[in-house]
């Protein structure tokens, strides 16, 4: 309870885009042979990660709902991203498991990409065919940690924070394509700041159960 919280006072946001429930906060180790600096330099590896997820996700549909030259380009980074993210995950939990975390983010990127057209065109059977499987993949991939981390990474709260994820987005995609310009900034940046919560949460579920890799 905690954590759902410090969230909901930092983003300033009660409901967005329908979800009203937010993440808890993410858990700090408490172990004293924690290294501070080793448990920064993950957290910091990390944040820039998923801030390139981030960039090159609002670079992408700013792109497609444009019709500029760029869009493809951004998708095959984003591809790679969600690559570089499963390997940083690999790291703590096998490279089995970092290439499952590849492949549902990928998919992840890939269904965003129908989300992001069938938006722009209005369709509204699409949108909620993609959203649904948009939904799908996050349950899969909250299931995947949760397997993984079942202490640090419970189902439901994981859950919770990936859903947040796609709400936060939907809703900066809506503003741009709606026009409102300067709304989808300052939707962007809400969605922003909680990718950096959600980064924080694995990094800090990674440390909590692997305190040994941090001494």
């Amino acid at each position: 309870m905690r954590r759902m919280r410090l969230l909901l006072a930092m983003l300033g946001v009660a409901v967005i885009a329908g979800f009203a429930t937010a993440p808890a906060q993410a858990y700090v180790p408490t172990a004293a042979a924690v290294s501070a600096d080793k448990a920064s330099d993950l957290k910091a590896a990390m944040r820039e990660q998923w801030s390139y997820h981030a960039w090159y996700t609002r670079e992408y549909y700013v792109a497609a709902i444009l019709g500029t030259a760029n869009a493809d380009a951004a998708a095959q980074r984003l591809l790679k991203n969600q690559e570089d993210i499963g390997n940083a995950v690999g790291q703590y939990y096998g490279p089995e498991a970092g290439a499952k975390v590849t492949a549902l983010l990928q998919d992840h990127i890939k269904i965003a990409t129908e989300v992001v057209a069938a938006a722009k065109a209005g369709d509204q059977a699409a949108l909620t065919e993609a959203d649904g499987r948009w939904r799908q993949n996050s349950m899969d991939l909250a299931r995947l940690f949760a397997d993984a981390n079942p202490d640090f990474f419970p189902y439901g709260e994981t859950l919770d924070l990936l859903n947040q994820h796609l709400d936060l987005l939907s809703t900066a995609v809506t503003s741009f394509i709606g026009g409102d310009y300067a709304q989808s900034v300052a939707d962007n940046d809400v969605y922003y700041q909680e990718i950096l919560m959600m980064s924080d949460y694995f990094s800090d579920g990674i440390i909590g159960q692997f305190p040994e890799k941090f001494q």
